[in-house]
């Protein structure tokens, strides 16, 4: 049975690549990580560690949180975030597990204050802190500061607009639009980021309700599940804008399994190749002279740089968009895991975005 002291007791020596961890069951002495040796060798004892996720997730919906509670005595995470957020998708897509998404315990306002949202007037964005008016948290990880899809929607349409997200995640664009006045519509592949779409939306409507507010704008927003490829159900010319943050190839994995999840392409070339799919269809149902939005990051990969930003451009100039706006977007938190293995060749923090805006010809 695990138990927190069997976790504090565990041994880790070095660091990065180098790293060894003892198995806190046989002692053998694992090479960077621990988790391959315990799935194969004491499977069921996995599935104690898996649960424990599970119930530390539903506890604070964080998986740095979860992540720090998996440390030694020395306080070195035996983990990563990833690890145990992968194990979290897992459980709840293949033996469904209930998962809890917590709503917000702060007070509500619903508008940014100057402070955290002010207004952009070059090309460079830059977000220190994520936004956190009405229902917004970072809890979806790889989700797009609110402060990102506010912006867009507020320059590039109109209030009673249809806005499209086929990249939803964890709702953030869902709830600016209908904030905004906007129709939204929000696909996403994961059954995971559609449940939470899902509560945050409803949070946001009980507590509109429950704090005696004036209400939100009467539009229509809606959650499907579905292929950013193919976009089921929507007709050609009938959006007014989309404004979406799809996954950076396979540096955050969003589904289990799922054949159609274009996070789970490992190959950089591939996953461009089929990102230009997804904008082939976003040139379909766009209304002529409306703008797609899209906020997308470069890779590191197998030692080399993989400039998905680039290919993106290209891919999207050459289905026939425009190319409005190159924004730059500071990456202020990119530290996406504290269980760090870089390449001691790498000098440099990746610590930009691109935040292109194309638009439809009329």
């Amino acid at each position: 049975m695990i138990t927190d002291a069997m976790i504090k007791r565990i041994k880790i020596q070095g660091s990065y690549t180098g790293r060894r961890v003892s198995c806190p069951y046989c002692g053998h002495v694992c090479k960077v990580t621990l988790v391959t040796h315990l799935r194969r060798c004491h499977p069921s004892e996995w599935e104690e560690w898996t649960d424990k996720f599970i119930k530390l997730y539903n506890e604070t919906n964080d998986v740095k949180r979860v992540m720090r509670v998996f440390s030694n005595n020395e306080g070195q995470p035996i983990l990563s975030w990833t690890v145990i957020e992968r194990e979290v998708h897992r459980k709840f897509e293949t033996e469904g597990a209930k998962i809890r998404f917590l709503g917000k315990d702060s007070s509500f306002r619903f508008e940014p204050t100057t402070e955290e949202y002010p207004r952009f007037a070059t090309t460079v964005w830059d977000v220190p802190r994520r936004g956190t008016w009405a229902v917004h948290q970072p809890t979806y990880r790889g989700n797009w500061a609110p402060q990102i899809p506010r912006a867009l929607i507020e320059m590039y349409s109109k209030p009673g607009d249809q806005i499209l997200d086929p990249f939803v995640g964890g709702g953030t664009t869902l709830l600016e639009a209908w904030l905004l006045g906007r129709h939204a519509l929000g696909f996403d592949i994961s059954q995971f980021a559609l449940q939470m779409s899902r509560a945050r939306l409803r949070e946001l409507q009980e507590r509109v309700s429950r704090e005696g507010l004036f209400g939100l704008p009467d539009v229509r927003i809606e959650v499907r599940r579905g292929d950013a490829r193919v976009l089921d159900g929507v007709d050609k010319d009938s959006i007014d804008m989309i404004c979406t943050h799809p996954p950076y190839g396979a540096a955050l994995q969003y589904s289990h399994d799922d054949p159609a999840d274009l996070s789970l392409i490992p190959d950089p070339h591939k996953f461009l190749k089929e990102l230009t799919v997804t904008g082939r269809r976003f040139f379909e149902v766009l209304r002529p002279g409306s703008r797609c939005a899209v906020l997308i990051g470069d890779l590191r990969r197998d030692g080399k740089l993989h400039a998905l930003g680039f290919g993106v451009f290209r891919g999207f100039c050459e289905i026939g968009f425009d190319a409005e706006e190159v924004i730059i977007k500071t990456q202020n938190h990119e530290r996406s895991t504290e269980f760090y293995f870089y390449d001691d060749s790498i000098k440099l923090r990746l610590a930009h975005e691109y935040l292109f805006v194309f638009r439809r010809p009329a």
